[in-house]
């Protein structure tokens, strides 16, 4: 009997490092995989990798956006619990995820990018976001982005999260709107508990968020510094500059997805490696629960 509890769809299979994931994930047996593209052009790209397609499901399809929209077809229906990007173009992807007739957005929800790193100077995982959806969140969509991020970090099982606003200073300066904002999220959560089983303390710096040391020695104090779990940033510059100058030192391991919607999507980089998807994909699928 199939042991089989969650499928993922890897939309535009005819992609190299897909079928590599696919490839690496495919003896695992709790999870299933649908090879949504063109047939031909599938088994044409894995035998030039030599990957032995044995086993595998395929739907075929005549064109990109045709596979995007049965994907999210599928999803609304929970034929399938993970979306991943493969061989079709980002907007058209999204564009299938957004599509009412789905439903796969709720009406109140806010897609954001959950990233999560492994450092090797840091004592545990650490999630960062937003830095991939979000260009210029104000207040409302910051909530969001937040309870995205401690959604993914329950997933995980880090039962009370520790979240640090990320800033470039530790005082609020009516000038940088990411420090009043950070004061407002801080005053939110204390006064209401907007956010479930969290601790969200800021505005401060990177290093105080991510160093006791840096925090000791500016004399911060709190739950957050030098512990954070999730680092919240004021705009998509600051988070994906920032989520970039740490994938560029050696030995850091790192995982991406899009959450918000009713199932987590895999939207990787272009140039991210095997690895990255596998990784992000383990996420996914943890955070479906």
């Amino acid at each position: 009997m199939s042991r089989i509890t969650k499928t993922v769809a890897i939309v535009g299979a005819e992609h190299p490092e897909s079928l590599q994931a696919w490839e690496f994930l495919r003896d695992d047996p709790s999870i299933g995989f649908l090879l949504i593209g063109n047939k031909t052009e599938i088994i044409a790209k894995a035998e030039s990798l030599k990957i032995t397609l044995e086993g595998a499901t395929f739907l075929d399809t005549k064109d990109e956006i045709e596979t995007c929209l049965l994907a999210s077809q599928m999803a609304s229906e929970g034929t399938i619990q993970v979306i991943m990007k493969g061989a079709v173009h980002t907007a058209d992807f999204l564009r299938a995820i957004l599509h009412k007739d789905f439903g796969l957005l709720p009406s109140d929800a806010l897609l954001s990018h959950v990233a999560q790193l492994n450092l090797p100077w840091y004592h545990k995982p650490l999630l960062l976001t937003d830095a991939a959806v979000s260009i210029l969140p104000d207040i409302d969509k910051k909530v969001q982005i937040i309870s995205n991020a401690i959604t993914v970090a329950h997933a995980m099982g880090i039962e009370q999260p520790k979240v640090a606003l990320v800033c470039p200073v530790e005082t609020v300066n009516p000038r940088i709107i990411s420090t009043t904002d950070a004061s407002q999220l801080v005053f939110l959560q204390k006064n209401t508990a907007i956010f479930e089983n969290a601790v969200v303390e800021g505005p401060f710096g990177l290093d105080v968020a991510i160093s006791k040391h840096s925090a000791q020695v500016k004399r911060i104090e709190g739950q957050v510094p030098g512990d954070a779990d999730i680092l919240v940033f004021g705009n998509l510059d600051a988070a994906n500059a920032t989520y970039k100058a740490f994938l560029s030192v050696p030995n850091v391991i790192s995982a991406g997805i899009v959450v918000g919607a009713k199932i987590p999507i895999v939207l990787t980089s272009r140039s991210d490696s095997m690895s990255v998807r596998v990784a992000s994909l383990k996420l996914a699928l943890e955070v479906t629960g």
